[in-house]
């Protein structure tokens, strides 16, 4: 280990800023931490410092040879051109559009890929996910090797898998072979009916999210140069007809997604367990608690709420986009909450405070994956909420679940929907119960205080037989008690 450091401190020492093996021991993995698990970025980056500013430089490869080549070149580039006409080159530039002929008629997976970023307006985090769910697929389908070395980023591993995922062709991605693929995704849950309603969410997760990349106002442009490939199916009624492989998938039955608030677990007790425990010790992570519990403000707009959202005039917390954060499906809006909550949380605001309600050692940075400014106070707040009865596997959403249930259950279906700011109230009637409109079978009169006797109803009489008129009356009206 000790010879290999110094032949690191050699490497430094013998080549020129110019060179780019000076820079392939300066080379780093950005880190970021989920759910208290700490992950690293697969491509590599590289921190310049040149005229007294310092920047960090995402390199977009995992190759290494090839991620110092890139930090040389951006060196160069500042010594002979300066920071401004550096960053501006390395702003993104218009990707060239793909040629639909150049590949024939039978387009890649890759080149599908390049094409949808290209035309379309997803943001970059959206994009990727859904390029992760399909390449997923894509593999599956095609038998491309996926064990432990697809996550070798290292040694090139990561790469090396995904340009083999690329470059399967779309006509590969067939009704059957999905058909197929779908059949053996849906049996890793066994016989467990519990793990059957968790593999079908997640199937329908993977489904939604490759369906999106080929919705109709991605691939139906004008300027979209990618020909997807269409597939006869069997019809009943037509015999045969074309489609899309993505037409002829279904999505699973998920089952019931009403929320249930843990045992023992209640809004008012976990306020003022809060109260007592975070709000002197932990004061950054006691912000973040009210704001998710007591706002209903999702994980990433509490991360970057500003002490301009807040409005004390009418103890409102304004959810907008700016420029750290857009709201997930444009669900901005106005959440109204207690005017004592709007006091708790003033009173931790300096006099020449205007910045972010949280304080954080991280500075916020714009990334394509998932990064939270105040991860430290996140972490400690998901211990705390372990320890305080919360076991869901996402625990700083369930107190947003916890918000929107509360609202639903004092003030209906539609005050909840506001303040969750969901698209539509079928979402909220899907995932919260409004109890004014259960409707309950009223037995009160069958279960009496002890000592009472339940009086049995009286029972059906048997049907008498014909009788003539004028006959018998009398015997029937003493079976009748008359």
């Amino acid at each position: 280990m000790a010879a290999a450091l110094d032949r690191e401190r050699d490497g430094q020492r013998s080549y020129a800023r110019t060179h780019a093996q000076y820079w392939k021991s300066r080379l780093e993995h950005r880190t970021y931490t989920r759910e208290g698990k700490t992950f690293e970025v697969a491509e590599w980056s590289v921190r310049i410092h040149f005229k007294g500013v310092r920047r960090s430089f995402d390199l977009e490869t995992a190759n290494k040879e090839e991620a110092a080549t890139k930090a040389r070149d951006i060196y160069v580039s500042l010594v002979t051109k300066g920071w401004s006409t550096t960053l501006t080159e390395l702003t993104p530039q218009t990707m060239a559009p793909v040629d639909a002929n150049a590949n024939g008629a039978n387009p890649t997976v890759g080149e599908f890929l390049a094409e949808v970023e290209r035309t379309s307006n997803l943001k970059p985090k959206t994009f990727r996910r859904y390029a992760q769910y399909f390449r997923m697929l894509a593999a599956q389908i095609q038998g491309v090797k996926s064990d432990a070395s697809r996550y070798d980023y290292c040694n090139g591993g990561l790469t090396h898998w995904r340009e083999k995922v690329d470059a399967v062709p779309l006509t590969a991605i067939t009704p059957a072979a999905v058909a197929d693929w779908k059949i053996a995704y849906l049996k890793r849950a066994g016989s467990d009916p519990r793990r059957k309603l968790e593999v079908n969410r997640s199937f329908n997760a993977a489904i939604r999210h490759c369906k999106s990349l080929f919705s109709s106002h991605i691939i139906n442009q004008p300027n979209f140069g990618v020909k997807i490939p269409r597939f006869k199916v069997p019809d009943g009624q037509r015999g045969e007809r074309e489609a899309y492989w993505f037409e002829t998938v279904d999505f699973e039955r998920a089952g019931s997604m009403k929320f249930q608030a843990p045992a023992g677990v209640t809004y008012e007790k976990l306020v003022t367990d809060a109260r007592s425990e975070l709000r002197s010790q932990h004061p950054e992570t006691y912000k973040l608690f009210l704001l998710c519990l007591c706002a209903g403000l999702r994980r990433a707009e509490a991360d970057v709420c500003l002490w301009t959202q807040l409005n004390p005039e009418d103890n409102s917390i304004r959810i907008e986009a700016n420029q750290f954060i857009e709201p997930k499906h444009g669900s901005g809006g106005t959440v109204y909450v207690d005017p004592t909550l709007m006091k708790e949380l003033l009173s931790f605001k300096g006099e020449t405070q205007n910045g972010f309600v949280v304080n954080s050692t991280l500075k916020w940075k714009p990334t394509s994956y998932g990064r939270y400014r105040c991860e430290p106070h996140w972490k400690t707040l998901i211990d705390w909420l372990e320890g305080n009865g919360i076991s869901a596997r996402k625990k700083v959403h369930e107190l947003r679940k916890l918000f929107g249930d509360a609202i639903v259950k004092r003030n209906g279906i539609f005050a909840g929907s506001a303040q969750l700011r969901h698209s539509t109230i079928q979402m909220t009637a899907s995932h919260y119960t409004d109890p004014r409109q259960r409707a309950a079978l009223p037995v009160a009169n069958l279960f009496p205080d002890e000592g009472t006797q339940i009086v049995p109803s009286p029972q059906p009489e048997a049907e008498l037989p014909a009788q003539r008129p004028g006959t018998n009356d009398l015997k029937v009206g003493i079976k009748r008690g008359v």
